[in-house]
């Protein structure tokens, strides 16, 4: 597992920060999607929402790998490669967030995905 250094955990809180997950399908074919609610659990634990993830949910499902790319109002960019752990909704975790993405965004949350770090590319 790899530890998220201070400078990317400084980059997602940037509100105009650009926060997008890839994730591939069974024949390798890509799928990037733009997520605003990530969020850091722990040094080495990621979470977002599952509002309408579809075929991102699919391929975490499939083959349990996606990488978060991060990138600042400059241009920097940062990836964090992950191994899928499950879809919460069940938890205090799920239960914490479903006010707060229902408050923010109006739209009803399906579970929190949570991932762990694995390693981190920065270019």
């Amino acid at each position: 597992m790899a530890i998220i250094p201070d400078i990317i955990l400084d980059t997602m809180a940037e509100p105009d920060s650009v926060k997008m997950v890839g994730t591939v399908d069974q024949d390798g074919k890509p799928n990037v999607v733009m997520i605003s609610t990530i969020a850091v659990l722990d040094l080495e634990t990621i979470a977002f929402a599952d509002l309408k993830l579809g075929k991102t949910k699919e391929n975490l499902y499939n083959n349990g790998k996606l990488t978060l790319s991060v990138s600042n109002k400059t241009g920097k960019t940062y990836q964090i490669r992950c191994s899928f752990v499950a879809f919460d909704n069940k938890s205090e975790i799920y239960d914490r967030w479903f006010n707060a993405v229902w408050q923010r965004m109006s739209m009803q949350l399906k579970g929190v995905a949570i991932a762990k770090v694995i390693k981190i590319i920065q270019d």
